[in-house]
């Protein structure tokens, strides 16, 4: 029964991962589409710090009033609505995303804004047929976003440790207890 339990809780583990990496990815892509929008859109950029405002912004929007939710609900299953839990989530999970925030500001703020890696490199081929260009093919890329892929993965694994093995944890038992509670009452 022991191996029945231990591949259920591994399944359970798994469907779980992939919850996170499938929320994570929606709140990443709106992350980065607020990033791009500002970048591009916007002169926020062209002070001291711009890079860094541009991070901040995005990551209010996704973080604050998309992830919070999608996480608790649907990835973590901590459905407990009652308020103590429910701030108590909420403050540990915007205390820890306020921690990775800082950590992927400062990788933005040195790589980026100070050391200046916000130029466009252009990666491509060239065809040349006896010393004359005869066709190209490439793409540019700001400097900008491979700082940001990277301070993003390092985000990710830090604030899926904080959310599985500290904030979420009360309110999955309490839901848990609150379902035996009902599936108790209406036996």
């Amino acid at each position: 029964m022991s191996k029945l339990s231990n591949l259920l809780k591994e399944k359970k583990g798994l469907a779980e991962f992939l919850r996170y990496l499938i929320i994570g990815f929606s709140t990443t892509f709106l992350n980065w589409g607020i990033s791009i929008a500002l970048k591009e859109l916007t002169n926020l950029d062209d002070t001291k710090v711009g890079n860094t405002a541009i991070t901040v912004i995005a990551w209010t929007l996704s973080t604050v009033f998309f992830a919070f939710w999608m996480y608790k609900i649907f990835v973590f299953r901590s459905k407990s609505m009652k308020a103590s839990i429910l701030w108590t989530e909420f403050a540990g999970f915007t205390g820890a995303r306020l921690l990775t925030l800082g950590i992927e500001s400062f990788i933005i703020l040195i790589f980026c804004d100070w050391l200046g890696f916000d130029h466009i490199i252009h990666f491509g081929f060239i065809r040349v047929v006896d010393g004359v260009q005869t066709g190209s093919l490439g793409f540019n890329i700001r400097e900008f976003y491979i700082v940001k892929l990277a301070a993003c993965v390092i985000v990710t694994i830090v604030n899926y440790i904080f959310s599985k093995l500290i904030i979420f944890k009360k309110g999955q038992k309490l839901s848990l207890e609150e379902t035996e509670k009902d599936e108790g009452e209406e036996g």
